[in-house]
């Protein structure tokens, strides 16, 4: 997630302390961002399954470990085609019931893979409040589910 100027004040000063600015080479120790699209877990031209996206997730494991080692790592993903997908199975399900969902499943995923490679993880569920007035939906740019690969 991307903190921005129509976050409210107390999740920006949260954010503020969670991230130290980069100067180019992350010195031993610095608290580093590592953003995961949701895209990420899915491969070109395979479906959207728990077992691929546990493929996905392995492959990245070794490095997203190697950054641990020396620095205090803030692994955070996208779910835009996750989302969707769950969307498409449950007409009826809310979006946030189903970002609630997708978020506990990424984070299954990733934490099971960071496991395998002898690196234990938490993940955490979040709450956003987005403003229904916010000029952004009156033009969306991207829509939930969208699918960066299919092209």
């Amino acid at each position: 997630m991307l903190i921005s100027a129509r976050h409210s004040p107390a999740l920006r000063s949260i954010a503020k302390q969670a991230v130290r600015s980069f100067h180019g080479t992350a010195v031993a120790n610095d608290r580093i961002v590592v953003a995961v699209g949701g895209n990420a877990l899915q491969r070109r031209g395979e479906r959207l399954t728990i077992e691929n996206m546990l493929k996905a997730a392995a492959d990245m494991a070794p490095t997203i470990a190697q950054l641990v080692q020396e620095h205090q790592v803030v692994l955070c993903h996208g779910n835009g085609p996750q989302v969707g997908e769950l969307a498409l199975e449950r007409s009826a399900a809310t979006f946030d019931v189903l970002g609630a969902e997708s978020m506990g499943q990424i984070g299954y995923v990733l934490a099971q893979a960071l496991a395998s490679v002898g690196c234990p993880s938490v993940p955490i569920l979040t709450q956003v409040v987005v403003d229904p007035a916010d000029p952004a939906f009156r033009a969306p740019s991207k829509f939930v589910g969208y699918d960066n690969n299919k092209k």
